[in-house]
């Protein structure tokens, strides 16, 4: 199974009826270069003239034929001048009914360009239904992306993605041909395909996509079709391998200056996590992120604040401007947001009290937070700032809070007030 390169086989056979040679002219100039064509046929019209290219796909399932009519018909052709009519893409929306997947597979493996093209475009479709009856799929599949040309591997990239979603593990072993397609010259019809698979694997194994973090950043910094699930594939392998991610700090960076919230959300996220092992790599995002609490979109003054969070410790006098706005989020809608606060107002309070004493108030009420890491930072603030009105409440909390780590908290906050 070879397909070096998609290309169109010219016919070269001399035709003495004229209007079937340009008919045959005419069906050679609507062949591709690489990929699929969709093509009207006007049955009014005369050899030559009959032709009306419609669109133009990588991948053959995603062309949807429209309904023949009286007048019109329509076909699609490909790249070896192939045709593929209703009935031939009809049978792509069916399931295993007509075709088991083991025999896609062997026609994949064995058959001609024509059938093997078809073949995988019914696997997409078994695989949007049934992922799991897909997986045994997955070596001639990775052969595909190995051995064959462009539009076959766009094929081979949309069912990977399907099996991904749902069987990361399983599509792990292919994933080092999948990093091959993460370039700006891929097309973006497949680089969307290649970089979902890659997040979806690195979620439950980020060490098989880890030399796939250059990459990214280079999609990145070229602007890919999918930045937000580029992020998020490099978020994860933060998580795991944070020294493979910091020499792209500068991109991502950067990316706190994009317009596009997305963008700011992934890369606030990123560095949020780097800072948690090497908060010099974000120092320098500190004024940015002090100016993104004022952020509209709920998950970038959410991430802003978790990054200044993570950063706080090391730089609690840097961040010090932020604690009236730090304050302000005590009360904000996002649940995020109000957590990373109560963690800058207890990071800072614990070197500079003064400035956030104003916090009192409203970290008092921080205390009925339903998410319990929101009451321990809270508790830890008000230990910090000698908060004697928050004395009653703290030792209700040292009683019968359902969290230990509260009860924890609010007894050492307790240790520090009685030290006055």
């Amino acid at each position: 199974m070879t397909e070096n390169d998609d290309h169109t086989d010219s016919d070269s056979t001399d035709h003495t009826d004229r209007p079937f040679a340009s008919g045959q002219q005419e069906r050679n100039a609507h062949y591709p270069d690489r990929g699929y064509n969709l093509v009207e046929i006007d049955t009014m019209r005369p050899p030559g003239r009959a032709l009306t290219l419609l669109g133009h796909s990588l991948k053959l399932s995603s062309i949807t034929l429209p309904p023949a009519t009286e007048f019109e018909d329509y076909v699609v052709y490909d790249a070896d001048g192939h045709a593929y009519d209703h009935d031939d893409l009809g049978a792509s929306s069916e399931t295993t009914a007509t075709s088991t997947v083991d025999e896609l597979v062997d026609t994949i493996r064995t058959g001609e360009r024509h059938a093997q093209r078809l073949a995988l475009c019914r696997l997409v479709s078994v695989a949007a239904d049934e992922p799991q009856a897909c997986l045994d799929a997955l070596p001639v599949l990775t052969t595909v992306l190995q051995e064959t040309g462009l539009s076959m591997q766009a094929e081979s990239l949309a069912v990977l993605s399907r099996l991904a979603e749902q069987y990361p593990e399983s599509v792990s072993p292919a994933v080092g041909d999948v990093i091959r397609f993460l370039t700006p010259e891929t097309p973006s019809e497949i680089l969307v395909d290649a970089i979902g698979i890659v997040e979806a694997v690195s979620d439950s194994n980020p060490g098989a996509v880890v030399d796939s973090v250059p990459k990214l950043a280079a999609l990145l910094q070229d602007g890919s079709p999918a930045d937000g699930t580029a992020l998020a594939a490099i978020l994860h392998i933060a998580e795991v391998y944070p020294d493979s991610v910091v020499p792209i700090t500068p991109q991502l960076v950067a990316y706190l200056d994009e317009s596009r919230d997305e963008h700011r959300i992934g890369a606030l996220a990123v560095l949020g996590t780097l800072s948690k092992s090497y908060p010099n790599v974000a120092e320098e995002t500190i004024p940015t992120a002090i100016g993104l609490l004022q952020a509209e979109h709920d998950k970038v003054r959410a991430n802003a604040a978790g990054l200044l969070a993570d950063l706080a410790s090391e730089y609690p006098d840097q961040i010090e401007p932020a604690i009236p706005r730090a304050i302000e989020l005590l009360v904000d809608t996002d649940g995020h947001a109000r957590y990373n606060a109560t963690s800058i107002l207890a990071h800072v309070a614990k070197v500079h009290p003064d400035s956030v004493e104003p916090a009192i108030e409203p970290l008092v009420g921080a205390l009925d937070e339903e998410f319990a890491y929101t009451r321990g930072n809270a508790c830890w603030a008000l230990g910090y700032l000698q908060a004697a009105d928050a004395l009653e409440r703290l030792q209700e909390l040292e009683r019968s809070d359902p969290n230990e780590e509260v009860r924890q908290a609010a007894a050492a906050a307790i240790a520090e007030i009685d030290r006055g």
